[in-house]
This record gives structure tokens, C-alpha cells and sequence, in this order.
């Protein structure tokens, strides 16, 4: 159960503003149909959900939790600075 609401809270947070739901405003906003635009998002949302898990269970094989949490600050940090440098 801890880790359920972890992962919620962590979650909830972090998706609040940004630009993924400001996409779905813009849509929702643009559509008569709330409910088709919720169920894409949510769809969207679950399965690249889906895709870090499987991908976060396969490099637990290769790393230690510790040195994750390590390599996931750097690419975090990495793709940062290149949107920075990007635009």
C-alpha cells in the first residue's frame, strides 16, 4: 500500500501543469466529446506508464536500486538541458 500511494502522490504532483495536460485542455476545449479525450489521455497516459515499469524492472537486473535513482537524476537532468539548448 505504501508504495501505491507513493507512486500517486508522486505522481499526481509532478503531472499537475504540465504540458501533457495542458495538451489535454486544448483538446477537451476543442471537442464535444470530454469523455473520448480522457479515455486517450488515460490510455496514453497508462501505457507509457507501463513501458518505464517494464523498463525500470529490466535495468533493476543490471543496477542497484541506488545507482537507478543516480542514472535516473542524470538523464533527467540531461534531457533538461537539452530541451534548454534546443529551443
Amino acid at each position: 500500500m505504501k508504495e501505491i500511494i507513493t507512486t500517486f502522490i508522486t505522481i499526481f504532483f509532478a503531472e499537475i501543469a504540465d504540458k501533457t495536460q495542458f495538451a489535454v485542455i486544448s483538446f477537451a476545449a476543442n471537442s464535444k466529446q470530454p469523455f473520448n479525450i480522457w479515455l486517450g489521455a488515460t490510455l496514453a497516459f497508462c501505457i507509457t506508464n507501463l513501458l518505464g515499469i517494464v523498463f525500470g524492472c529490466v535495468l533493476c537486473n543490471f543496477f542497484k536500486p541506488d545507482v537507478m535513482k543516480y542514472i535516473s537524476g542524470a538523464v533527467f537532468i540531461i534531457i533538461g538541458i537539452w530541451t534548454l539548448i534546443s529551443k
